[in-house]
Parts: C-alpha cells; sequence; structure tokens
C-alpha cells in the first residue's frame, strides 16, 4: 500500500510555466488525507520558492527541497545538510576554471539565493521564477547565511559533460542536471533519496511504501529508491529506463491524473 507519494516539480508536477491546478490539486489532498497517505514535493527548488508555489496548502503537504539538502513539514526541520564556506567558495573558484562557459550561477540559502551584482538582466528574470527573495552581492564571501547548493546555468548541448567534469574534479561535491541547460552542484553524499529516505525513517515506511514521480537525472535515485518509479512523457531517456510506468507529459497534468485514477 501507498503511504508516501513524492514528485518531483519541473517538468514532472508542474507545466512548462511552472503551474499546476490548484482547485484539482485541493481534491487530490483531501482524498489523500482520508487515506493517510502523505504528499510530499521533492525539487532542485529553494524551500522559500516551494511555499510560495504551494502557499494554499503547505501545512498539508512535505518538501524535499534544495534536490534533498532540506526536508521541512509544517515548518519542523526533519533533515538539513548545508556546505561550508570553504566548500562553496572553493566551487565558485573551480566554476571559473571550468573548460565551459558558465552563463551565472546562484547560491541557494536558507534566507535567500545569492548572485552577484553583475550578472545580466536576463539571467535574473529567468531565475526569480525558481528562486525566492534573490539578492545580489559584490563578493560570495559576504554571505551570512546557510547554502545548501549552488545552481549555474551551461548551454543545453554541454550540460552532461559539465556535470561530470564538476563531480570529477571538484572533490566533496555532485553535479547534476536539473533541467535542459541548469545544473545543481551539491555535497556528495546528499540527493533527493537522501532526504526521502529519512523522511522513510521518520515515519517508518519501507521503500515499498513510497511512489515517486520524476524526469530528470536529479530524480534518478529517488526513483531508485521508491517502490514505485513513476517518469513522464517527456523525462530523459535515462530516467524512463528505471521507471516502472511512463505516464503522460507534465503538461498534460499527468501526475494528477495517475493519483487520481489509481490512489
Amino acid at each position: 500500500m501507498i503511504q508516501l507519494i513524492a514528485t518531483d516539480m519541473d517538468g514532472t508536477f508542474l507545466d512548462h510555466e511552472g503551474s499546476y491546478d490548484k482547485v484539482r490539486f485541493r481534491r487530490i489532498l483531501n482524498q489523500l488525507a482520508k487515506k493517510n497517505i502523505q504528499f510530499a514535493v521533492a525539487s532542485g527548488r529553494s524551500y522559500l520558492a516551494l511555499e510560495r508555489l504551494f502557499a494554499e496548502f503547505k501545512d498539508e503537504i512535505i518538501f524535499i527541497a534544495e534536490n534533498g539538502s532540506l526536508v521541512m513539514e509544517k515548518d519542523v526541520c526533519h533533515f538539513e545538510a548545508v556546505m561550508t564556506p570553504e566548500l562553496y567558495l572553493s566551487i565558485i573558484s573551480r566554476l571559473g576554471d571550468s573548460p565551459f562557459p558558465c552563463e551565472a550561477f546562484l547560491l541557494s540559502g536558507r534566507k535567500a539565493g545569492y548572485v552577484l551584482d553583475t550578472v545580466s538582466s536576463n539571467y535574473l528574470t529567468f531565475i526569480t521564477r525558481y528562486y525566492e527573495n534573490v539578492v545580489q552581492v559584490s563578493d560570495f564571501s559576504e554571505i551570512d547565511d546557510d547554502i545548501f547548493k549552488i545552481t549555474a546555468n551551461f548551454s543545453e548541448d554541454q550540460v552532461l559533460d559539465v556535470a561530470n567534469w564538476l563531480t570529477q574534479e571538484i572533490p566533496g561535491v555532485t553535479a547534476m542536471t536539473t533541467g535542459f541547460q541548469s545544473i545543481d552542484i551539491i555535497r556528495e553524499d546528499i540527493d533527493k533519496e537522501t532526504g526521502l529516505a529519512s523522511l522513510c525513517q521518520y515515519f517508518d515506511l519501507s521503500p515499498v511504501h513510497v511512489l515517486a514521480f520524476g524526469d530528470n537525472l536529479n530524480d534518478y535515485r529517488m526513483l531508485q529508491f521508491a517502490g514505485t518509479a513513476i517518469a513522464t512523457a517527456n523525462a530523459r531517456e535515462e530516467v524512463k529506463q528505471i521507471a516502472d510506468l511512463v505516464i503522460g507529459s507534465c503538461e498534460a497534468g499527468a501526475v494528477q491524473t495517475y493519483i487520481e485514477e489509481n490512489l
């Protein structure tokens, strides 16, 4: 019996505009509550951004944010894994040495997302879609906040090569694609599986009780962990290959349809 649902956001639960049918979701949550099934959003987005996205439902769902680095439920922290300043400053330094041109990057923290004051207006417009309270700084060493990860943009045809290069070249981190142009750099011991596993431990659940939805490589290990793994039609081929089932696309609201029809 499924007791916990975890779903990725962009490319899975949300459409290309980052939206979802809230009336429909209200009905779904009501039905899940009657069956004592927990619902968790598992995203590379920050907790602040997810909390804004699900403002009407924030006390009824669980947030696995920052690619598993932070797990929150009703303002209670179940799990967190921050980067030391030495680690994130060394990552920034190595990004400058990368053979791949980086458009810009952001440090995702507990209180805000941080970018340099030299970033383009186009990047600011793009990144504020995914991060709440984006703050411009002249130097990242000035930041007084807990940092969970770094997100960076590269050209679409290079993201996989960049992710491999960063993982191999920077000790202590893992780089993973989260979109077709974006890469998240997190601690090597953390991913969405880590956050999901912490929830299972808290609720005393086995992975067989977990249903997970995803589309990209940052969902890969979460899907491997879950007893039932489902990919959207728009998912990367690597993700489809490990899924128990491939459903419709995120544009068609396929995740909500599956839940309605099966749970």
